[in-house]
């Protein structure tokens, strides 16, 4: 009996690492991706090649990101995805995220927070 509670104790304990390993692994890989994306951005903005591409992609992973809280990546991904719009005014994809975050801030009974790309480094 003793050696089943020990036993039950040990699996619950070792779970529980697992896990707090596994989140940290999780925003390790969130934080290098979205670094990665920036990156990818910025040579795009300085090289002003596959910059359609690259806003999108980089919108796409901040609005995904465990890693930034919703009034951080809203204004960046919304300034993104208008800037992919600029761009290619077809984008589909890129006109449904631009209107859910228009949406989000209507349902806060807000305007959306404008964010300047240029500051981006």
């Amino acid at each position: 009996m003793i050696q089943n509670h020990i036993m039950i104790s040990a699996l619950v304990a070792f779970a529980v690492i697992t896990d707090s390993f596994t989140s940290q692994n999780r925003i390790e890989a969130a934080e290098s991706e979205l670094v990665a994306a920036k990156q990818n951005y910025l040579d795009a903005v300085k090289n002003k090649s596959d910059l359609e591409s690259a806003a999108f992609k980089y919108a796409e992973v901040v609005m995904t990101s465990p890693v930034l809280a919703p009034m951080e990546k809203y204004p960046l991904a919304l300034a993104l995805y208008r800037q992919t719009l600029a761009i290619n005014p077809d984008h589909r994809q890129a006109k449904d995220q631009a209107q859910l975050i228009v949406d989000i801030y209507a349902g806060l009974g807000k305007e959306p927070t404008e964010f300047d790309l240029s500051k981006i480094k």
